[in-house]
């Protein structure tokens, strides 16, 4: 199987140091930046299965990065982190494609979540590319 590659947006790296190494052990690429801007570049640099990002970010929400970072890479799986969820947050995050919220703290049981997710969109990307490549 190939390895998965997954970007974090956060501004607080607290969150993430104990999922990184669980994501180190089952041939998974984290890829860790601190702003939005930096995310985005990020995407035109690489392809990414899934990214997660926190709510609140140093240059702008999850929910803008969310809709610009799935214009760079339209298959991106997007997943957001937030310690206030609330119902009109949801809408909006549902709005801007954001497949689904965390509650912080982050549970080390995200990783085995995020591992499924990111394989099923490697998945999805290998099978898109090799029906383009019949195509040709």
């Amino acid at each position: 199987m190939d390895a998965s590659n997954i970007l974090f947006a956060v501004e607080n790296d607290c969150d993430l140091t104990i999922l990184e190494e669980l994501f180190d052990r089952n041939n998974t690429t984290v890829h860790r930046v601190g702003s939005g801007e930096e995310a985005l570049a990020t995407l035109h640099a690489m392809p990414f299965e899934i990214m997660l990002t926190d709510m609140v970010m140093p240059d702008m929400d999850a929910i803008t990065l969310a809709r610009r970072a799935r214009r760079v890479s339209p298959g991106l799986t997007v997943f957001m982190y937030t310690d206030l969820p609330t119902r009109a947050l949801r809408r909006e995050i549902s709005e801007a494609g954001i497949e689904r919220i965390f509650d912080k703290p982050l549970s080390p049981n995200l990783v085995g979540y995020l591992l499924r997710e990111a394989r099923r969109a490697s998945d999805r990307r290998n099978d898109m590319n090799s029906t383009s490549a019949k195509g040709m």
